[in-house]
């Protein structure tokens, strides 16, 4: 019956699992929420590194964009011109799937810019750039050549010289959109030339492309007749074989022969298979069954003009086997005359003597017709077979003959196919080569000017310049956040203390500022903190008071951190102090003896404490004061004259916890961090549970995930952790901050006056970041 139970509760579960599949999506929303908060803390912390990454970076662009003075830009268009589709001629083609990529590229390209360069510097005399539209007087001089050479070189260089590596213009070179256009944009020092650098730029591509097009053609052009050289030789070689073949063989007849020899074979083969047919039947004949083949094959019907003569040659042989025929039938017929007397006369009678005298005489006739007729037979067989041996010889010859003739007229064909092919295709590359001339003397270019370079007009880089350094400025931040998330292990939201860290979460204590003074702590100090700073103690409180609802709640619960200034005291005081508001009798030990500092919070000295009682000197009657709280008990840590290393490992604290375990309801001891020192990790195994602190933004994952691998080998039980001085996003607060006003309990009138009456102005100042 309990299988049972247990197995519909797992069914039950897996449904609820099936109905809330969709949970994941929260869990992905929820750490994606976690990522955007921790990359909001980056911003909030290293919010100053724009204040000095953008003056820098603004400052130098602006610096190199003043000196490195003055720029003048022109521009001008090409288009792809439309074309004539000549199908009948070969024509040049480009690449198209990436035509207008590939256009950009060379004009672009340094080559074509060094040429239009080259171009500009040899002046007008030998390298005119265009006018444009509406002629006029040129736009580039020897002077202005002159002047850009000098600029160039630093001395003047004789014309046609190679441009300098060096190119004082930058082109750009943009594809429109949705249109088969190309904007040109050309920068440089000098108005002047700047526009005529662009014109030439322009001419030098549109030559370039010419160039590659006569190149691309020549090539082809010449392939095409070296292919028919090599064609014209090999036909003129086929056609003289040909020829020689013919005046050597009369093709006429051995193309007559070969169909008579083909036609004479087939007659030799028939009268062959005749003959070998009749060979065949003569050997598997008797005499007495010659008459009846003749016979069977006299009523065949029709027959060929051979099997006809093979008839008559039977026919013939056929008559001294009729003669058998005859007196075997004789002698049958007087053998039944005798069988038939004998049943009504005696075999001495006359008329049976007599017929048997003739039944001997015929059979004597008989045995001499049979030995006649096998006489013939053989005959017979012998001629046959003689005529089959001439027949086989025959065929034999005129199959030589026949074959030798087949030879002779496939190698004619042969020839004959081999200049015909030839012919075929040296008429086709014959024909490619005269497409290709005319193709070449037609044809259009696929690439005009729409509009000529325009009168180079000065450009704003300044604020182009600003923009494109604030988006470095923009981008080098980022990429020193990014760096720094990279290199921080820190956590910064409760989804990422849950994902790393194996432990239950068992609070989250805000990050907040303390108000308060020196004055004791009282009931009074602790409410005039903040509300969602209470509230969270008192959910830890909570997870404390329910927990391990099966067994027994911890009692000694040992309260410690990683490293230093986690804020581990403040959550022990706090903690004592909310537990204590509930009614439960708890006593806070201050068992950090190299540090000590609760004392301080309630107005106490710190000795004598914890370090005597450890070291035999007093007993704990006299060492656990009231704390100015009800139900709370302070164990100072004392003033240790040993190590306090040392102490912690006394059997006291043993009998020091059994000893008040009847006495209070929770034992919280604020211990020194694991990482620092030993205590901690001694002392954890002794108590029922431990509370970890990890304070947001601050503790190492690394060192963290250490910490609690050395309390776990040391058979500590951590209970939970809690999240220290967690810092929620704009969005979090203004979503919990109308809820948390109207559940905010404020006392009333009476209970204001009581406590004014009773207890100081402030509270005690404490900081959430403290030990």
């Amino acid at each position: 019956m309990a299988n049972l139970m247990k197995k519909d509760e797992t069914d039950l579960n897996t449904s609820a699992l099936d109905l809330y599949a969709p949970a994941n999506r929260f869990t992905s929303a929820d750490r994606l929420h976690g990522r955007v908060h921790r990359w909001w803390l980056l911003l909030r912390r290293y919010w100053r590194l724009p204040v000095l990454i953008f003056p820098a970076v603004l400052g130098a662009v602006s610096w190199l964009t003043a000196f490195s003075g003055p720029t003048y830009e022109s521009r001008a268009r090409l288009w792809v011109t439309g074309r004539i589709n000549l199908s009948e001629t070969w024509s040049y083609t480009e690449e198209l799937v990436n035509f207008l990529g590939t256009q950009v590229a060379l004009l672009q390209s340094p080559a074509i810019q060094r040429r239009a360069l080259a171009r500009l510097l040899a002046g007008p005399e030998t390298g005119q750039v265009p006018t444009g539209v509406g002629g006029g007087t040129p736009r580039w001089t020897a002077s202005d050549a002159w002047a850009l050479r000098q600029k160039l070189a630093g001395a003047a260089s004789p014309p046609g010289s190679e441009a300098p590596a060096q190119i004082p213009f930058r082109v750009k070179v943009l594809e429109g959109a949705k249109s088969s256009t190309l904007e040109l944009r050309s920068i440089g020092p000098d108005p002047v030339s700047t526009r005529a650098f662009l014109d030439s730029l322009i001419e030098e591509y549109l030559s370039f492309k010419r160039e590659s097009h006569d190149q691309t053609s020549g090539q082809a052009l010449a392939s095409l007749n070296a292919e028919a050289a090599r064609l014209k030789s090999e036909l003129a070689a086929a056609q003289e074989k040909l020829q020689a073949f013919q005046a050597s063989n009369n093709v006429v007849f051995l193309q007559h022969q070969g169909s008579g020899a083909e036609n004479y074979l087939a007659s030799l083969n028939r009268q062959l298979a005749i003959l070998r047919t009749e060979e065949k039947l003569l050997e598997s004949l008797k005499p007495e069954q010659w008459p009846e083949t003749v016979a069977v094959q006299g009523g065949a019907g029709q027959a060929s003009g051979e099997e006809t003569t093979a008839r008559q040659l039977l026919a013939s042989l056929a008559q001294s086997q009729a003669a058998l025929f005859q007196a075997d039938q004789q002698m049958h017929l007087l053998m039944a005359q005798r069988d038939q007397l004998s049943h009504f006369l005696r075999p001495a009678h006359p008329k049976i003597i007599k017929l048997s005298q003739d039944i001997a005489t015929q059979e004597q006739i008989v045995e001499v017709a049979r030995d006649e007729a096998a006489k013939q037979l053989t005959l017979r067989r012998q001629a046959v077979a003689a005529q089959i041996r001439n027949l086989e010889a025959a065929s034999k010859e005129w199959n030589v003959k026949a074959v030798e003739t087949s030879r002779k007229v496939g190698e004619f064909e042969q020839l004959q196919q081999n200049a015909q092919r030839l012919q075929a295709a040296y008429d086709k590359t014959f024909g490619l080569v005269q497409n290709m001339g005319v193709a070449n003397r037609v044809e259009q270019e696929n690439v005009g000017i729409l509009d000529p370079a325009s009168a180079a007009k000065p450009t704003h880089r300044m604020l182009i310049h600003l923009a494109i350094g604030t988006v470095l400025a923009l981008a080098l931040w980022f990429a020193l956040l990014y760096g720094l998330a990279l290199f921080r292990d820190d956590f910064a939201s409760h989804t990422e203390l849950a994902d790393h860290l194996a432990e239950p979460v068992v609070g989250q204590i805000p990050y907040i500022s303390f108000s308060g003074s020196n004055g004791p702590l009282g009931i009074e100090g602790l409410e005039q903190q903040r509300f969602e700073f209470l509230e969270a103690f008192r959910n830890i409180r909570a997870s404390l008071l329910f927990m391990n609802h099966d067994g027994p709640r911890p009692k000694t619960i040992v309260i410690t951190s990683s490293v230093p200034e986690e804020g581990k005291s403040t959550v022990a005081l706090y903690l004592a102090v909310t537990l204590a508001k509930a009614n439960s009798r708890v006593l806070l030990i201050d068992g950090d003896m190299r540090r000590p500092g609760l004392h301080k919070y309630f107005g106490l000295s710190n000795g004598p404490g914890l370090a005597e009682l450890l070291n035999e000197e007093l007993p704990s009657v006299e060492v656990i004061f009231p704390a100015g709280v009800e139900n709370l008990a302070l164990l100072p840590a004392g003033e240790t004259k040993r190590d306090p290393g040392d102490l912690v490992l006394s059997p006291n604290w043993a009998e020091l916890l059994s000893s008040v375990k009847s006495q209070f309801d929770y034992i919280l001891v604020d211990t020194p961090p694991v990482a620092a020192t030993d205590d901690a990790a001694a002392l954890a195994p002794k108590a029922d549970g431990v509370l970890f602190v990890v304070r947001a933004l601050s503790t190492s994952a690394r060192v963290a995930r250490g910490v609690l691998g050395v309390l776990r080998q040391r058979r500590a039980h951590v209970i939970g952790l809690i999240f220290n001085r967690a810092v929620s996003s704009p969005c979090e607060r203004q979503y919990y901050e109308p809820y948390t006003r109207a559940y905010h309990w404020e006392p009333g009138p009476a209970a204001q006056a009581a406590r004014l009456l009773t207890s100081p102005a402030d509270g005690i100042k404490v900081g959430s970041g403290g030990n």
